[in-house]
């Protein structure tokens, strides 16, 4: 087996507290903070976006309520149909639990996409024809209202990505190289459900390595320390040691166990504590969610700058187009860095993320240049 040095700074091990604060009634997790924050940043932008141009009114936040509707119900209904079709088969009502795990970025843009329909058009019936009309509240038409909320959908996104970079969620695939990050949350809940007692997990990394890309790792399973509890204790990892790591690297491990049951270890006792020390080997991921956090970011400041400079100037449709083409491109690219979310992705030649982002780019192109006939990409339609 052969064991090279390896630089600490290349990787770190990413194991971090899901909660703000937790107490036995109220519990707040980063995730949610970084999910609301989103919503509360949006609303400032936008109404200060509305000042500047002297177009503000209270259907501001009108216009906002419907956004934020259509996130949480095309962010779960995104995830139900694209990913989770079966779970339709036990209840039809899945649809429309957003309070649930488990929200599809592409449902997301779908939903802002509708929610700002219903806000922006009215339907009408006239005799045996159907009329879809812009309201045009305060002069904006569909089009410009969107060119407003884009930006903040942009930083959103970003900050969500952030929350679920903390989730360990959304991971990416193994570097094979000597950096990366090692999500050890998920191995700790894991061992945690597969072994008594557990309290405490904790990875320290050795500075050498099993393979490249793969570090060794010293770890320690901290148990309950009651004496009653410690033959439970060592009955179970007896039987299970070998099975609750996996020997070989698949698209959810984090930290493999290539000697399975052979692995060595010692318990060991204390007047405070009762641990397992075992040698174990990490896997370095690409931490694919602050990839894509950077790119929703940048565009995000990109389109601001836009809209900072041209502002009720801007070509109806310029920024959406922009954002569709830039992060749904963009979206297309960063998904080779990503696992699969599902495992019927594993037989297509794209995975569902990419085949996915392809319409909303191609109604990005459609939407930035559907209004050819004017020479400048930000002249305002006479």
């Amino acid at each position: 087996m052969q064991i090279a040095q390896i630089h600490p700074i290349n990787f770190f091990i990413w194991n971090p507290d899901l909660h703000i604060f937790e107490t036995e009634f109220f519990s707040l997790r980063w995730y949610s903070l970084l999910f609301a924050s989103g919503f509360f940043l949006g609303r400032f932008i936008v109404v200060r976006s509305y000042k500047v141009e002297n177009g503000y009114d209270n259907t501001v936040d009108l216009q906002m309520f419907y956004m934020v509707f259509g996130i949480l119900l095309g962010a779960r209904m995104g995830h139900i149909l694209f990913y989770e079709p079966h779970l339709l088969q036990r209840d039809f009502l899945e649809l429309f639990y957003f309070w649930k795990s488990g929200l599809a970025s592409h449902g997301t843009a779908l939903g802002i996409l509708f929610g700002v329909a219903f806000y922006s058009y009215k339907i009408t019936f006239k005799g045996n024809q159907l009329r879809i009309v812009d309201r045009l509240r305060r002069g904006y038409d569909y089009f410009q209202v969107m060119d407003r909320l884009i930006i903040v959908v942009a930083l959103g996104c970003a900050l969500i990505r952030v929350g679920n970079f903390i989730n360990s969620e959304i991971i990416g695939k193994p570097t094979g190289k000597n950096y990366g990050i090692l999500f050890a949350k998920p191995v700790e809940e894991y061992l945690k459900s597969q072994l008594p007692f557990v309290q405490e997990v904790v990875f320290k990394e050795t500075g050498q390595l099993y393979q490249p890309g793969k570090p060794f790792l010293k770890t320690t399973i901290i148990f309950e320390t009651e004496a009653y509890k410690e033959d439970r204790i060592r009955n179970s990892v007896s039987k299970r040691l070998g099975f609750v790591l996996p020997i070989n690297v698949n698209e959810r491990s984090h930290v493999i166990n290539p000697l399975g049951s052979k692995v060595e270890h010692t318990f060991k006792r204390s007047a405070n504590s009762f641990e397992l020390h075992m040698d174990t080997v990490g896997v370095y991921r690409h931490p694919s969610q602050l990839y894509e956090s950077l790119t929703y970011f940048l565009i995000g400041v990109l389109l601001y700058i836009l809209w900072n400079k041209y502002r009720i100037l801007l070509r109806p449709g310029s920024l959406l187009g922009l954002f569709l083409i830039m992060a749904f491109g963009g979206r297309f690219l960063l998904e080779s860095f990503k696992e699969n979310q599902v495992r019927f992705e594993g037989d297509l030649y794209l995975n569902l993320g990419q085949l996915l982002s392809i319409p909303f780019f191609i109604f990005g192109i459609y939407v930035f240049y559907r209004n050819l006939k004017y020479n400048s990409l930000f002249k305002t339609p006479q």
